[in-house]
């Protein structure tokens, strides 16, 4: 059991967003060469573009990135589209092919147990959609790929952790898809993955309110007593530390969340909101409940500044040393428990 830096594959994202510049100014500043064995997979042009100091720094693979693997070549950078020209500032069908790619690629490599985590570049689920991809995001395409419905997609900013129940779901539907099921799933692979994977023994998980004061008893919608608290109660049955449902207005404020592990949003803006409030710059959006780890920037492909040399890669930077930390504790885990990872 020789290696053990954490092996990352790390996906650019779409090349006409800013996920080629944010990636470049790392490599080029020597942070994640350093963090773990690294597998940088996408447009490699595009990175060239925004930091012309990249070409021929590090080792470079085309279409396949095992054979650089195997050989112990790292920083690896597989080139994937350089020959499509996508333009810079706007979704297209090449940059969403590319994008979905790159992904593919990196879950060929998880599954082949040649990487321990993967960290993604913004993507454009407009350009996904343009190049024939019927995903509403990564979590969803992650899922689809390594056929585990059941993960759930959290953000996280040191100990501010929120699970994001249902994401990418117009505001109308999202009554109609809370069932008692799925919140007593999704809060229990966030407990799994706070333990295996952040370290926190029995973590302490609160559950957010659907309506407005939790319903008030009924008078302002009848989901919480139906839905949301039945689900609570019949996980603190099962012995889980489970609280709610809790107000939203007053859940995520920094004082009445102390205490908690995690807090669960049940729609998209619920715990977007407040997320990015916080922590904009430094948040890390990381889906738990996959085989392996995988985390991401929080923000999109900022067309708006693509190229303009503007984007902030702080996000970047804490998706890869929140990747290695639960690379690592899984590693350790497993070793403790007799199964090899990666």
């Amino acid at each position: 059991m020789g290696r053990r830096k954490a092996r990352l594959a790390l996906t650019i994202g779409d090349p006409g967003g800013i996920g080629p510049e944010i990636f470049a100014r790392l490599l080029d500043r020597g942070i994640l060469p350093e963090a773990a064995e690294l597998v940088v997979i996408g447009a490699a042009d595009a990175m060239l573009r925004e930091v012309p100091a990249l070409e021929g720094k590090y080792a470079s693979a085309v279409d396949s990135a095992v054979e650089g693997i195997e050989e112990g070549r790292f920083p690896l950078i597989v080139d994937i589209g350089s020959a499509i020209p996508v333009p810079t500032g706007k979704p297209t069908a090449e940059g969403g092919r590319i994008s979905a790619k790159s992904i593919e690629m990196a879950v060929e490599l998880a599954e082949k147990k040649k990487i321990d985590g993967i960290v993604t570049g913004p993507i454009s689920k407009e350009a996904l959609a343009m190049a024939g991809y019927r995903y509403t995001g990564h979590t969803e395409m992650l899922a689809a790929l390594f056929g585990v419905p059941d993960c759930q997609m959290m953000m996280v900013a040191d100990d501010f952790r929120v699970l994001i129940l249902t994401r990418h779901l117009p505001l109308r539907e999202v009554a109609g898809t809370l069932t008692r099921e799925r919140i007593v799933t999704a809060v229990r692979v966030a407990g799994d993955a706070l333990e295996r994977d952040f370290g926190i023994e029995r973590p302490r998980i609160a559950v957010a309110a659907l309506n407005p004061h939790a319903g008030d008893g009924g008078l302002i919608g009848d989901e919480d007593e139906r839905v949301v608290a039945p689900a609570v109660s019949e996980l603190r049955e099962a012995g889980l530390c489970v609280e709610g449902p809790f107000p939203a207005d007053s859940l995520f404020h920094s004082q009445r969340r102390r205490g908690y592990d995690a807090l669960v949003a049940l729609y998209h803006d619920q715990g977007m909101i407040p997320f990015k409030m916080e922590a904009f710059d430094r948040g890390v959006n990381v889906t738990v409940g996959l085989p392996v780890i995988r985390s991401s920037v929080c923000h999109g492909t900022a067309y708006d500044i693509a190229g303009d040399s503007k984007a902030d890669a702080g996000s970047l930077e804490a998706a890869v040393e929140l990747a290695v930390e639960c690379c690592e504790r899984r590693i350790a885990s497993d070793r403790r428990t007799g199964h090899e990872s990666g």
